[in-house]
């Protein structure tokens, strides 16, 4: 069957992930729901009251370039086209300790395995489904890849390893993908809750006041609105899902509740600047104050 527009949401069985996925449905949307969980995404298929387009789920591990491709295919096969992809499956910090959040976890108590757990998943899982969707979004001139990172001092806060540093590095991806993909109709932007979110990833352990977290439902309406039309040339922010005005007009919202994504301008003071990289090598020094 064909679908006017269709999204694939990783980690999409619970957390930020099922909301998305449901809103996206909501709005007409196919999705495919992917999730490493078999059990979580049972359901995620069924009918659903008043929503009219269809859920695929799909259980697999993000960290393989062959279920990855696997995911796409599927995708295709169902609904003929691929319109947008959210990464958002991610491993958080509980998994090594709870009550992380308490008991901050010092770099060198990190365990090599859970090392390179969060860091594939949650950096290399993102590039692999980014390359998997991008022959199909190119070939019809038309695309939404939307990353989920976390706030910019999380990135480096004191006992964030390696949770911190994996989203800075999808946060400078979405910058350099939005980049190289200009012209191509296909956009690239970060979508984040704007604070701790009332999910899995932050367990009572971590945070027994769930009523000061973010809920999971702030995504919805700035993901519906990046899978629309309306976002058509919004490339390379970053938006804030908590600062959205649903009062406003969508790209009107978009705009408040969004900046660049990543740093620009903060290296603005390098020997080597992105607008003259060969300033440093001619002594001529314009491009740092650029």
């Amino acid at each position: 069957m064909d679908q006017e527009t269709v999204a694939i949401v990783t980690g999409a069985g619970g957390g930020l992930g099922a909301a998305m996925t449901a809103a996206l449905a909501d709005a007409g949307l196919g999705v495919t729901a992917f999730d490493v969980n078999q059990a979580a995404l049972s359901g995620l298929g069924q009918e659903q009251p008043g929503r009219t387009a269809p859920i695929l789920p799909v259980a697999g591990d993000i960290r393989s370039p062959a279920t990855c491709a696997d995911v796409v295919k599927r995708t295709l096969d169902r609904f003929g086209r691929v319109d947008m992809l959210v990464n958002n499956a991610g491993v958080g910090l509980s998994s090594i300790r709870e009550d992380y959040y308490v008991d901050n976890i010092m770099f060198w108590e990190v365990p090599d395995e859970r090392w390179d757990a969060l860091i594939d998943v949650n950096v290399k899982g993102a590039f692999l489904m980014a390359k998997a969707v991008l022959p199909a979004m190119r070939k019809q001139g038309w695309g939404r890849i939307v990353n989920v990172t976390t706030s910019m001092d999380t990135m480096i806060r004191r006992g964030w390893t390696p949770y911190g540093p994996s989203k800075a590095a999808l946060e400078a991806c979405s910058a350099i993908w939005a980049k190289d993909l200009d012209g191509t109709g296909v956009t690239v932007n970060v979508l984040v809750p704007g604070g701790p979110a009332d999910t899995g990833m932050v367990p009572p352990a971590s945070a027994p006041n769930r009523s000061a977290l973010v809920p999971p439902a702030v995504m919805k309406t700035p993901v519906r609105w990046l899978a629309s039309r309306d976002s058509d040339g919004f490339t390379g922010r970053r938006i804030v899902a908590a600062r959205w005005d649903d009062a406003l007009p969508g790209a009107e919202a978009a705009r408040a509740a969004s900046w660049p994504a990543a740093w620009p301008g903060v290296g603005a003071g390098a020997i080597v600047s992105e607008t003259n990289p060969m300033a440093g090598a001619s002594g001529d020094t314009q491009g740092e104050r650029e």
